[in-house]
């Protein structure tokens, strides 16, 4: 008799573990789906961040030879506002 009450007692213990287990993934399944969505978009946006400093680095580079070098000047103008020196002929081929 003993064994068959430790038998279903046993059983009642396992389904009740198995109904803590799935009520607990049922609470923080959609917690993990939002920390995953959360981490992609930080990963995106570090990805734009990075890009953009790269970018503003060569910004702040080209402004800075603007001021201070005049090859510089010329090329910015030359290639641009599609300026040139008078008596050079200028060509430009499209794509």
């Amino acid at each position: 008799m003993a064994t068959r009450i430790d038998k279903i007692f046993s059983i009642f213990l396992y389904l009740l573990l198995g109904a803590i287990f799935l009520f607990s993934v049922t609470l923080v399944w959609p917690v993990y789906k939002q920390y995953e969505e959360t981490r992609n978009e930080v990963e995106r946006l570090e990805e734009q961040y990075k890009r953009i400093h790269e970018e503003r680095g060569a910004l702040k580079q080209e402004v800075h030879d603007l001021e201070h070098n005049p090859a510089a000047v010329e090329r910015a103008a030359r290639e641009k506002l599609r300026y040139c020196r008078e008596g050079e002929e200028v060509y430009i081929y499209s794509r």
